[in-house]
């Protein structure tokens, strides 16, 4: 194909590249100003010794002012050619930069009492997930469900020993204080579903799981509980800031929002930060 000739690219390349020279060539405009202040030094250094773990010499400081220099000429240029438009990751990093300056507005020392009302709000986020113990008895895919039943009957009745039957399984047979979460992530969530329901003392099943068949016994169940609030104190913290950064941010974008007039596609306009109306179908 055409496009994928190397000699075209290099004639693309080329014209581009003439075409910055003859830009830059022609701009009569009064040259702007470049100026690193004695702050800009500093900080250049005290980035420069955390990184080294040691001061800059004179040589590498000047290094590294003259590669700001370089970077501060780039980007002004770059600007003025307008090459900044279009970007997705400029525009990210833009957003990003916008959204600093709304958590900047944030007060970052909640009081215990803020933060013990927060949890009040919350109370799902902060309480203890449920914990069970179990042992189950493991068969592989294949296994026929009807002889399963069996030794089901079979364990409860005594006539039959769970250290006799079933498939080695890699994980263990004996759980003890596991949270619901970690039944999840080990042997999926309809599995857990399951064992929620199971009965407590008794061999019961048959359960599925991604591995195959079990029969499983539960020996102990701990609820959900409240957790004092000193346990989840930090937590709390985190996410009363982030509760907070989210809001700020909001506010700060539908107050920038209301300064434009919005127009999708469609031809339906927004004006003062009102809502889109639905695109008819």
């Amino acid at each position: 194909m055409l496009l994928r000739e190397p000699l075209l690219h290099f004639l693309v390349i080329g014209a581009a590249l003439f075409g910055v020279y003859q830009w830059a060539a022609g701009d009569e405009t009064a040259p702007g100003e470049i100026v690193v202040s004695a702050g800009q030094i500093a900080s250049m250094q005290a980035i420069f010794s955390r990184t080294w773990q040691r001061e800059p010499t004179a040589a590498e400081t000047d290094a590294l002012v003259k590669d700001y220099i370089r970077d501060e000429v780039f980007y002004r240029e770059a600007i003025a050619m307008g090459l900044d438009q279009d970007d997705a990751i400029i525009r990210r990093r833009m957003r990003q930069k916008m959204e600093f300056v709304a958590d900047l507005t944030l007060d970052v020392a909640p009081t215990d009492a803020e933060l013990k009302a927060f949890v009040a709000e919350h109370p799902d986020w902060f309480r203890a997930e449920p914990h069970i113990s179990f042992s189950h008895i493991y068969f592989r895919t294949g296994t026929s469900a009807p002889d399963v039943e069996r030794l089901r009957e079979a364990l409860n009745t005594g006539t039959a020993d769970a250290s006799e039957v079933g498939d080695p399984f890699m994980a263990g047979f004996d759980f003890r204080d596991l949270a619901k979460s970690d039944v999840e992530r080990t042997f999926g969530e309809s599995f857990a579903a399951s064992i929620d329901r199971s009965a407590t003392g008794a061999w019961e099943g048959p359960l599925t799981s991604a591995y195959g068949v079990h029969l499983v016994r539960v020996s102990e169940r701990i609820e959900a509980r409240q957790r004092p609030f000193e346990e989840v104190r930090e937590a709390a913290r985190r996410e009363w800031l982030h509760t907070r950064k989210v809001a700020a941010n909001d506010l700060l974008y539908e107050k920038l929002k209301s300064r434009y007039v919005i127009t999708v596609a469609d031809g339906t306009e927004q004006a003062d930060g009102q809502e889109l109306a639905e695109a008819a179908p």
